[in-house]
């Protein structure tokens, strides 16, 4: 596709605005949702005390998750946690469920979270082999945000088959579906699933919903990665509910560590997009894959190979420096735009496709190999097929400082309310435990130029991704990393007290409290951070905005190393940065192109 098509067609899809005013992204706030344990104590050993390597002994906190409810202030927060107000869980861990709210600093107008920890509970009373009892939660809406939905994995003490489960909980916290089976393969230890997607849903009916997932499942069966769909079912008054699975077909016939991330397609939501690593070694060597699959009408029941409409391969296996890499860690977020009568979020066919590209193995306490590159490219995924708009190019040099060891990557957009620039955010935390603010890294995207842009670093709170979970996990110093969660939502305070923040990035996480770093005997707690990332703007009365300065087209990237023969993808760079939404230059082809850009690349086309 030229670059004209694809210009062209971003502005038809109502994607190219008119000039951005200069933005801000604020500094975030940061609360502690459940604090570290007071009885529950690391193992230690030595002079000084060092953390030991124990096996099973659980984190304090990790894998958090939340999810919002439809007034936009209020939601419930889940971690796999060991102490709740001084009570130890059963069985070490269980899922613990903590309402919060967003609330508003009268003087400031600053917005932040605050825990209800009176009214926090575990969920689960699970006895699980290497006690796991409620293992990688993902939490999401359902039923408009009436209800928050929670899956996590569990796999009884003394078999050998972890299944998928899902718990429905209303306003007040009280669970209007018991914990239910929702997806299983037999003895396949489902699910494995990545930090970003893994479950999305939909209304069907008034009462019904359908949830859809990708559920990796590596174990001794099919050993495959699946996406499957599932249907819940509420009474009107939303206080009881049940599930019915549906159907399940295999995407991924060779799984490792896939770590799929679904979403359904903006135009057309009986199609959902899918998006995951391929292979069954370590580092996985048969690259990274996007298909598309019918989730309206059609063939239900398990192996429902029908729906699939379109599978097609990424990247694959790469020579840099006369050195073997791989593609991997596969993720997509969909591009959003704004309902500009409603102001609600809403889906378009667009996504945003990043993997890394790696080399190296899985080295026990140390990371699964060595990202080389950090690639970033945009398609248009349809039921018809994927489309690529901006061919995947390394932006190391964007986001400097930046690596791919559990990288948590989040849709945002930036800028002012009459001109949003669509982007991302990359999370990164600590592999020693935390102790220090978790590192956000907004990336801008430009619809001119197909170029991505530095936004800035921002910190957020601690994210231990790897010390504790892994020490403390099973096979310790091997396995057991952490995760963390994130949400773009609108900001239910804006306009009052001065507050111009008109949308809000909310990150869960779990880490070391600085104050408690220099002893290794506490554990990790758990932290919501509220980073403000888009304003309304701030017009002068009479007085017409600036229009943006267009940005030149961007110079045709030099090719890398080609590709083995029969693997797809390239090596380009990326060119020079341009200023993010916290400099002083222009920050958007997307939001100067459709008035000025367009012409000046006509007329530079001549």
């Amino acid at each position: 596709m030229t670059n004209m098509k694809k210009l062209l067609m971003f502005a038809a899809a109502g994607l190219l605005t008119p000039a951005a005013a200069h933005a801000e992204i604020r500094t975030a706030s940061t609360s502690t949702v459940i604090p570290a344990p007071t009885n529950d104590k690391a193992p230690v050993s030595g002079t000084p005390a060092r953390l030991r390597r124990t096996n099973e002994e659980q984190a304090g906190n990790e894998m958090p998750t939340l999810a919002f409810f439809d007034d936009g202030k209020s939601g419930l927060y889940f971690a796999m946690t060991t102490e709740l107000n001084g009570q130890a869980a059963p069985r070490r861990v269980q899922l613990s469920l903590v309402p919060f709210s967003l609330v508003q600093d009268p003087a400031t107008g600053a917005v932040s979270a605050q825990a209800d920890l009176a009214n926090a509970k575990f969920v689960t009373n699970n006895n699980g082999n290497e006690y796991r009892n409620a293992n990688h939660p993902a939490a999401f809406p359902v039923f408009d945000g009436k209800l928050i939905a929670v899956e996590y994995n569990y796999q009884p003490n003394n078999s050998n088959d972890t299944k998928r489960y899902i718990q429905v909980f209303n306003k007040q916290g009280q669970a209007v579906l018991p914990q239910t089976e929702i997806f299983a393969k037999n003895n396949d230890d489902a699910s494995m699933n990545g930090d970003a997607k893994s479950s999305i849903a939909r209304k069907l009916t008034d009462t019904k919903w359908q949830i859809v997932g990708w559920r990796g499942a590596n174990g001794n069966g099919r050993d495959d990665g699946w996406v499957s769909g599932a249907e819940l079912t509420c009474n009107t008054e939303l206080t009881q509910c049940s599930l019915q699975k549906t159907f399940d077909l295999s995407l991924c016939p060779r799984e490792e560590r896939s770590h799929g991330t679904v979403s359904f397609v903006g135009s057309d939501p009986n199609t959902v997009i899918a998006s995951w690593t391929e292979g069954n070694s370590q580092p996985q060597r048969d690259g990274v894959w996007v298909a598309a699959v019918n989730v309206g009408p059609g063939q239900n029941g398990a192996n429902a190979q029908n729906r699939l409409l379109w599978k097609k391969n990424i990247a694959g296996r790469v020579t840099i420096n006369g050195a073997q890499h791989y593609a991997m860690r596969m993720m997509h977020e969909q591009i959003m735009d704004v309902d500009k009568t409603t102001g609600k979020l809403v889906p378009t066919d667009y996504i945003i496709a990043r993997y890394g590209v790696l080399r190296g193995n899985n080295n026990t306490n140390g990371k699964g190999g060595t990202y080389t590159e950090n690639r970033v490219g945009v398609y248009r995924a349809t039921a018809a097929g994927l489309e690529e708009v901006v061919k995947p190019v390394d932006i190391s040099d964007v986001v400097l400082g930046t690596d791919g060891t559990h990288l948590g990557m989040r849709f945002a957009l930036f800028g002012t309310t009459n001109a949003l620039v669509p982007g991302f955010t990359f999370l990164q935390g600590s592999h020693t435990g935390g102790g220090r603010s978790g590192q956000v890294r907004a990336v801008t995207f430009d619809m001119a130029t197909g170029k991505f842009a530095n936004a800035g670093v921002y910190d957020v709170a601690p994210y231990d991704r790897h010390l504790y979970p892994n020490y403390l996990g099973n096979n310790p110093g091997n396995q057991g990393r952490n995760y963390a969660n994130g949400t773009f939502i609108a900001n239910p305070f804006v306009g009052q007290n001065g507050n111009t923040d008109a949308h809000l990035m909310i990150f869960a996480t779990t880490g070391k409290d600085p104050s408690q770093m220099m002893d290794p005997a506490v554990k990790l707690a758990a932290y919501i951070s509220v980073l403000p990332v888009t304003q309304t703007p701030n017009v002068v009365p009479g007085e017409p905005e600036e229009p943006g300065t267009p940005e030149e087209p961007g110079t045709p990237e030099e090719p890398g190393t080609p590709e083995e023969p029969g693997t797809p993808g390239g090596t380009d760079e990326a060119g020079t940065a341009l200023g993010g939404c916290s400099t002083t230059g222009s920050t958007g082809g997307l939001a100067t192109f459709l008035l000025i850009g367009l012409a000046a690349f006509l007329r530079r086309r001549r």
